[in-house]
């Protein structure tokens, strides 16, 4: 649609305009009368002596005799005093005028005639008072309802008026021969010149209106509607239709939102969920993590350094580069070989930044030396890696080559051209890996050792930073828990004593940033996690924070452990020593060097990942010194058991 068309707004006709300017002169006279109380209740006191009368002037041709004009006025001072007494007591000036409907004049209804049902039985035993002729007591019956509903209808006709001010929309209301009756009770007293008419799935409504809106088509019509009457919106107002896919494509094919108006049986019937967002701190705050205090280090490390941050489209590799964009660097690289998750990074930069994005792969030596050649990096935050337990163990050979043989590049690449430091992200799941991912990421921590003990002069600092699962990463647990709550669960648990431990992007990259600093020649490092996390308790704190009842509103499903997960993960092996550093949540793993055997093995292992010999990997993995063992009892699907 063009801009013009999108940016003139709703001119309605000369009739509805003046029609509209008319009604807003009343309302604005009417107004300041209508919301006094007491002007109320005197225009209900007015409306019943009226109407008794009107009642006596239509029943005797406005002429009545003596004696009905004596009654009439009789009964004309009784309704004059009576009328907003019995009202009052019923409640009927509690409700609002401005929303004044069916339901409204219907309880009205119920309030005169029991008015006048008292009425007559006062006169029946009333001595000196004379009965009320059948036909004016109905007549009264009637015209005071049509007064005191009309004064009643005025203030709300005038609330509709001032609503339809803002009607700058051209909306269409799509919709199943059900949903749009209710949907248009909602739109029209708001945005009634708004709504420029109404798209069904049936036929059964065609060529008619719908409280003065006109059912103007099918859903085969839509794209010519929408075109006809240069609708800017449309109203979808039920979310189960069979032709949403389609409708959904015409909308975006011809660039017109769509926005759901949900029935209230929608929502009553669970098809439409009313959530709030999930703060990610908020769930640290509940011991999901540990509590750290957040902000930038003052990194002398990398003042007026190019730093150069691998895996830079990733969670981590991102929250990397934002971070390190806060110091005062000399240059940011951005290596990935995701484009379109550089080009959405590179957004988030100022113009002029000093940041340069650069589509690489960590396998690729030449492309690799040629970055070093060009941009001579002096730190290196190594954040790329295949992550996925399940994943990897469908891909071994990829996995390898990634994990392994790119860190190995990467690390000989850093080391020849004399960079000053190198930090590669590792996981706890390198830990007595079950895993081929698990695996991967201790052999990269080997290796990291093995170059940073080999390199005498030492120019190099190398270091490995582990750490566990990051809140909020993509492809962690709580994005899919947070999908899963949208599509209105279950929520899927692999098992119910498995164990995790969490903490936060910004977390785990401000350690990180820390760790960069410490003087090293391939240690590696262990971030505080505070302690370990039950998956289902996790699961149930999420479904809370989303406003929602776990197992009311949203299911728990036990599903079975994957191929390579533990139940609970560790932090370093039993053979390991554990020191503190300088830095309160950072500590130094130690572990006994791998024997001579590594690189031969290493060898052969990169070779197997070469030549895409799957069923070689896990065998030759098996044989390295980095304690992998898939066969581990805890390693081991389980059965799907309920809560």
């Amino acid at each position: 649609m063009s801009e013009a068309a999108q940016t003139r707004g709703v001119k309605p006709g000369k009739p509805a305009a003046w029609l509209l300017r008319q009604r807003l002169a009343v309302g604005q006279t009417l107004r300041p009368w209508l919301l006094n109380p007491t002007v109320r209740v005197l225009l209900d006191a007015l409306c019943g002596a009226v109407s008794v009368v009107a009642a006596y002037g239509l029943r005797f041709d406005m002429h009545p005799p003596l004696w009905a004009q004596q009654q009439m006025r009789m009964w004309a001072l009784l309704l004059l005093f009576f009328n907003p007494i019995v009202i009052s007591i019923s409640g009927g000036y509690r409700s609002t005028w401005q929303h004044f409907g069916l339901r409204d004049l219907s309880r009205l209804a119920r309030r005169i005639s029991l008015l006048s049902a008292l009425l007559l039985l006062f006169a029946r035993f009333s001595p000196g008072l004379h009965l009320m002729p059948y036909g004016v007591a109905f007549a009264d019956f009637l015209l005071n309802l049509f007064l005191c509903g009309s004064v009643r209808l005025i203030r709300r006709l005038d609330h509709e008026a001032l609503g339809r001010l803002s009607a700058d929309q051209r909306i269409l209301v799509v919709g199943t021969d059900e949903t749009i009756p209710d949907a248009l009770r909602q739109l029209v007293p708001l945005y009634g010149l708004g709504v420029r008419g109404a798209v069904t799935q049936g036929a059964l409504f065609s060529n008619r209106s719908i409280l003065g809106v006109k059912v103007l088509g099918t859903i085969e019509d839509l794209p010519a509607l929408i075109h006809a009457h240069e609708a800017n919106i449309l109203f979808l107002c039920c979310g189960q239709m069979e032709d949403l896919p389609e409708i959904l494509q015409m909308a975006a094919d011809l660039d017109v939102p769509v926005k759901l108006l949900p029935s209230v049986r929608d929502v009553v019937d669970n098809r439409v969920r009313v959530t709030k967002p999930v703060n990610v701190q908020a769930l640290r705050s509940t011991n999901f993590g540990a509590a750290i205090e957040l902000g930038l280090p003052v990194i002398e490390c990398l003042r007026d350094r190019v730093v150069l941050v691998t895996g830079a489209g990733g969670s981590i590799g991102s929250e990397l580069a934002r971070q390190v964009a806060k110091a005062p660097v000399h240059k940011l690289l951005l290596v990935d070989q995701d484009e379109n998750a550089l080009f959405e990074l590179l957004a988030e930069f100022p113009e002029g930044a000093p940041v340069c994005p650069i589509v690489a792969d960590i396998r690729d030596r030449g492309a690799i030396r040629r970055v070093f050649s060009e941009h001579e990096p002096h730190v290196v935050l190594h954040a790329a890696a295949y992550k996925h337990v399940p994943m990897m163990e469908a891909n071994p050979c990829e996995a390898v080559l990634n994990n392994v043989l790119g860190t190995r590049t990467l690390a000989e690449t850093a080391r020849d051209f004399r960079a000053e430091r190198m930090v590669m992200i590792s996981s706890d799941k390198a830990v007595r890996p079950s895993s081929v991912m698990g695996a991967t990421k201790r052999l990269a921590e080997v290796i990291i050792q093995q170059i940073a003990r080999a390199d005498d002069s030492g120019v190099t600092k190398f270091a490995c930073v582990r750490f566990g699962n990051v809140l909020g990463s993509r492809g962690s647990v709580l994005p899919m828990f947070l999908k899963q709550i949208e599509q209105g669960g279950p929520l899927t648990v692999t098992h119910a004593d498995m164990t995790r431990y969490f903490m936060t992007i910004p977390q785990a990259v401000h350690l990180v940033l820390q760790a960069a600093t410490l003087g090293s020649r391939g240690h590696v490092y262990m971030l505080e996690m505070g302690d370990p996390v039950r998956i289902l308790s996790f699961a149930r704190e999420v479904i809370r924070l989303a406003g929602l009842t776990p197992d009311k509103d949203v299911e728990i499903k036990i599903v079975g452990s994957r191929p390579g997960e533990k139940l609970h993960e560790q932090l370093w092996g039993e053979g390991s020593q554990v020191t503190p550093t300088t830095f309160e949540y950072i500590y130094e793993v130690y572990a006994e060097d791998p024997d001579r055997s590594f690189p031969h093995l290493l060898a052969e292992l990169e070779q197997a990942a070469t030549d895409r010999r799957a069923e070689s990997i896990r065998d030759l993995l098996r044989q390295l010194p980095i304690d992998y063992l898939s066969e581990r009892a805890d390693a081991q699907p389980v059965l799907a058991q309920s809560l």
